[in-house]
C-alpha cells in the first residue's frame, strides 16, 4: 500500500520529518560534545546529512527515520548502496577540504517511530 504524501506549508511531509530529525540529531550530538562542521553536503555521489568532529576524527552522520517498521527499521534502510553513496560523498568532501589523511568514522542517528530524543539511537562506526 502506498502512502499519500501530505504537504504542510508547501513542503512534503518526508522533507519536514527529515529536517526535524536532522535538527534533533544535530542538537543531540552537540550536547554530547561533538563539534558541528556542516549539514546537508551535496555532491554528484550523494548527500551527507551531518558532518562533525570529535577532535580525533571527522564523523560523517547519516540520519534515518522510519515511522513504522513496515519497510524495515531505520538501521535496515542504510543499505550497501546507501553506504557506497555516503562513502563516495565523504571522500569527495575530504578531498575538497584537503583533509584526505584525516581519520574518519561513519555514524548513524536513527529514529524508529516518533522523532523525539527518547527514540534517538546513535550508532557509532555503523559501517
Amino acid at each position: 500500500m502506498q502512502r499519500k504524501q501530505v504537504k504542510t506549508n508547501s513542503l512534503p511531509l518526508k522533507k519536514i520529518n527529515g529536517d526535524k530529525a536532522e535538527q534533533l540529531a544535530k542538537q543531540y550530538l552537540e550536547k554530547e560534545g561533538l563539534i558541528f562542521i556542516e549539514r546537508n553536503f551535496l555532491c554528484r555521489s550523494g548527500e551527507i546529512d551531518l558532518i562533525f568532529t570529535d577532535s580525533k576524527s571527522i564523523i560523517f552522520i547519516e540520519v534515518r527515520f522510519r515511522f513504522s517498521s513496515e519497510r524495515g527499521s531505520a538501521a535496515e534502510s542504510i543499505t550497501k548502496s546507501k553506504q557506497n553513496k555516503i562513502s563516495k560523498s565523504a571522500l569527495y568532501w575530504l578531498k575538497d577540504k584537503k583533509l584526505e589523511l584525516s581519520p574518519i568514522r561513519f555514524d548513524a542517528i536513527l529514529f524508529d517511530g516518533e522523532i523525539c530524543k527518547h527514540n534517538l539511537n546513535w550508532i557509532k562506526a555503523i559501517f
